[in-house]
């Protein structure tokens, strides 16, 4: 079994609060889009590997497959390899991708023993973005990211440019100061605007931690500022993304500063 597990971006990122538990509260937009990693999922001994030699202990599939063994009373006997091609710590949600694509995956192969909910429930425990990955192609999150209302929004073109950095979303949480919290945001106003093709009402507050703690991101963000582009940072970083197509002065720029460029479309729109 193969199957192909899509990155997505945050459109919008609002942070309402910390929460008791340690997370915050949220209320982000999330949106599939066409980088694929995929994910090979077969009969055999028990195992999670990748292609770049991520430890299984450290790979959250491992984990959430742990948990579903847990609901099942065995570990599955599968073998699961995963293809990388999602950048890590990018914001672009590659390991939550492949939790919910492994889940499903391995369910069908089992032949389905556990229910939706089941899935949605386990997924949530490895990654507060992972339930998004289960259901359609864009949502709003709040709570911790995992309460989703499905929204329909219109088939866009994408650039992103990821700088050579890996952001940790823990470190950028912790380091959201909190005059930088916000009040939940006029959703109809930004779903109105995103309609039109206009990113114009968004906002990310992990913006600023994050350009704090990776400089990098910051030359990104600068950069495309400085060419009128409205760029905007996916989830806690560290790729940024703009509403449109890529252009030549772009191009030749990532080539110099060794910034990965992809063109990506909404899928499953």
């Amino acid at each position: 079994m193969v199957i192909l597990s899509p990155a997505k971006v945050n459109l919008g990122l609002w942070v309402l609060k910390k929460r008791l538990d340690g997370y915050h509260d949220i209320f982000t937009l999330y949106h599939k889009v066409s980088l694929f990693d995929v994910v090979h999922i077969r009969e055999g001994r028990f195992s999670v590997s990748t292609n770049l030699s991520i430890p299984m202990e450290k790979n959250l599939v491992y984990r959430a497959l742990l948990l579903m063994s847990q609901v099942l009373g065995r570990l599955p006997d599968v073998e699961v390899f995963i293809e990388k091609s999602i950048p890590l710590g990018s914001g672009l949600g590659g390991g939550s991708s492949n939790v919910a694509t492994a889940l499903v995956g391995v369910n069908e192969l089992l032949g389905r023993p556990l229910s939706d909910s089941q899935l949605k429930q386990i997924a949530a425990q490895v990654s507060s973005d992972a339930p998004f990955f289960l259901g359609g192609p864009s949502a709003i999150g709040q709570g911790r990211g995992d309460v989703l209302n499905e929204i329909d929004l219109p088939k866009m073109v994408f650039t992103i440019v990821c700088p050579n950095v890996e952001a940790s979303s823990s470190r950028v949480y912790s380091a959201l100061r909190s005059e930088w919290l916000t009040e939940s945001p006029d959703k109809d106003k930004i779903l109105s605007c995103l309609r039109r093709g206009d990113l114009g009402g968004l906002y990310n507050a992990l913006e600023r931690p994050a350009c704090e703690l990776y400089p990098e991101i910051g030359e990104v963000l600068r950069y495309l500022r400085a060419l009128g582009i409205d760029a905007r940072l996916s989830g806690s970083g560290a790729c940024v993304f703009y509403l449109g197509e890529p252009f030549e002065k772009l191009q030749v720029a990532c080539t110099l500063r060794g910034w990965r460029l992809y063109r990506v479309e909404s899928y499953g729109v």
